[in-house]
């Protein structure tokens, strides 16, 4: 089972709210579980993170900042807003990422600064979990320019896990 999850705003309108609709489209079959979070994720995680078993959770954030490129975060911080999510976990954890081979650079780049809000403490306390339970779910974050077309973001997110075989 493969969990995709976005974002969104009160409105619905956001771009990681957005390409979650444009990958329903794409990703079609029972091997996937798409859903929302409207409010802090505590509620989210612990309906759909803990105690589940995914093959792959691909997590849809809006990125700020003027970049139009896709950022693949790497790293989520033991960070929300200025206090610790867990107290004696570490302070920064690496995100079990796919192998991923052909990237490109022209839409796509690495980047291992999620911010210290509800996107990393979601990213932060799934990795943590995956890790603790020894579970060999792939973790991966994808921040989405704000300004840009949503069906076009999906379309290059789809062919980033076809081209790495990431979605078998």
């Amino acid at each position: 089972m493969i969990l995709v999850y976005a974002f969104t705003n009160q409105w619905g309108t956001n771009i990681s709210r957005r390409v979650l609709l444009e990958l329903q489209k794409l990703f079609t079959g029972d091997n996937f579980s798409f859903e929302i979070i409207r409010f802090h994720p505590r509620d989210f995680y612990k309906k759909y993170i803990e105690h589940n078993n995914y093959s792959l959770i691909i997590g849809l954030g809006d990125s700020y900042g003027q970049s139009e490129k896709i950022k693949i975060e790497t790293q989520a911080k033991n960070v929300y807003n200025d206090q610790s999510i867990y107290p004696f976990a570490p302070i920064l954890i690496d995100l079990n990422i796919p192998i991923i081979d052909n990237l490109d650079s022209d839409f796509f780049k690495i980047s291992s600064n999620m911010g210290t809000y509800n996107c990393n403490w979601l990213a932060f306390s799934t990795q943590l979990y995956l890790n603790q339970n020894n579970l060999s779910t792939f973790h991966l974050f994808l921040d989405l320019p704000q300004k840009s077309n949503a069906s076009l973001l999906a379309a290059r997110i789809n062919q980033l896990l076809v081209d790495n075989n990431i979605l078998q």
